[in-house]
């Protein structure tokens, strides 16, 4: 969508730049023909189209000049045969013999020989005066086919590079997600092996392969879980169930969840939100999926003894709300931060040893788009953390 409005908003602003010139061109060329070609013509070749058809009684420009001759001329067709014989008997006879010995420029009597040769001069010279009033039209269409097929070269250009680096990225999650699996997949295996063949002896130490096995499982559990949320979310026909929430209750509930694992790992939790219900159209669950993506992205990437900060506010005179998911820990490499929200992010902010998969901001963020809003990264410190990632809500 946004493609397709960067698109109309580019062809819009070229054709009336277009439009623009070719309108400064026709008065330039009417300007010159007012004031230097007709009078000349009018002087130098005399007669009833340069001396009654081009003075102020019907303008000077050569296009207006041209088109009242040849539409009066076309008008003929549209009358019935007797009466357009007539009408153009009448021109042919008064226009073509007696008014232009009349005026002097033919010699009366036979002059019809050279009335044919004034009529072709006129002619030429009138189908020369279209020629130039329609060449600013002409260069502009060719001009604005040039532009549009410039920016769809480099709309294309810079698709396919992206398209590249989206490969290339999948290319190279699948395969961390691929050795993501095949790790826990060895482990639990080789703990099973020692479990069945009675090669580990006591029960504390049967209970610590278990207790990996068990881990090992939930990781596994978690990671193609998470895959299956972004397939889905980016499948075609999928759509949000909104309903009226209380958006202060929904994160409330989510950071609840979380509270007991930033406690066991050391990280304090700073909550600030407000005391009222905000109600808000959303879809429940999805929105707390992606505040849990969020919660989950702290709990991997700070450490013991550092701080996360939860923050909730409600602006009611702009009817906005921002959630703000802030920490004290490491800042987010610049090279890393410009794509965080892109799928298949490799790094260590959103993946490596801590366990992410590159795709739980990505899901996030897809997430708060659908519900009308944006969730972007803070990386300017202040005393309470040293980067956030806000969720802002429109209403």
């Amino acid at each position: 969508m946004e493609e397709k409005n960067s698109l109309r908003g580019f062809l819009v602003k070229k054709f009336l730049m277009v439009i623009f010139e070719i309108a400064i061109c026709e008065f330039v060329i009417n300007l010159l023909y007012s004031s230097i070609v007709f009078p000349g013509l009018r002087d130098k070749i005399g007669g009833p189209f340069f001396t009654n058809l081009g003075d102020g009684a019907y303008g000077s420009s050569a296009l207006y000049t041209t088109f009242f001759w040849f539409f009066g001329e076309a008008l003929l067709f549209l009358l019935p045969d007797i009466a357009a014989k007539s009408v153009r008997s009448f021109i042919n006879t008064y226009f073509y013999r007696i008014l232009p010995q009349e005026i002097g420029v033919l010699p009366k009597g036979n002059g019809q020989e050279v009335w044919n040769l004034y009529y072709i001069g006129c002619l030429i010279l009138l189908l020369l005066l279209i020629f130039i009033a329609l060449l600013p039209y002409a260069a502009g269409a060719v001009r604005f086919g040039r532009l549009i097929q410039k920016e769809m070269e480099q709309r294309w250009k810079e698709g396919r590079e992206r398209q590249q680096e989206y490969e290339r990225r999948r290319s190279l999650m699948l395969s961390d997600i691929a050795h993501d699996l095949k790790t826990p997949i060895t482990t639990i295996n080789g703990y099973a092996q020692a479990l069945r063949d009675e090669v580990v002896t006591g029960d504390d130490k049967k209970k610590q392969y278990l207790n990996a096995i068990c881990n090992k499982s939930q990781r596994m559990d978690d990671l193609i879980s998470l895959l299956f949320e972004y397939v889905k979310i980016d499948s075609e026909g999928f759509s949000l169930h909104m309903e009226q929430a209380d958006i202060v209750e929904v994160l409330r509930e989510n950071v609840a969840l979380f509270y007991a694992d930033f406690e066991r790992k050391g990280i304090e939790v700073e909550l600030d939100i407000p005391e009222q219900c905000i109600w808000w159209e959303i879809d429940k669950i999805q929105f707390s999926r992606a505040v849990a993506n969020l919660l989950n992205n702290e709990l991997r990437h700070v450490e013991k003894g550092e701080m996360v900060v939860i923050r909730l506010r409600w602006d009611e005179d702009r009817e906005r709300i921002s959630i703000l998911f802030g920490d004290t820990g490491e800042q987010i490499p610049d090279e890393i931060a410009k794509h965080i929200f892109e799928p298949f992010v490799m790094g260590d902010a959103s993946r490596s040893t801590k366990g992410g998969s590159g795709l739980g901001l990505s899901i996030s963020s897809k997430i708060v788009k659908m519900h009308g809003g944006r969730l972007y990264l803070d990386r300017n410190s202040t005393e309470e953390y040293k980067k956030a990632f806000v969720i802002v809500l429109w209403n």
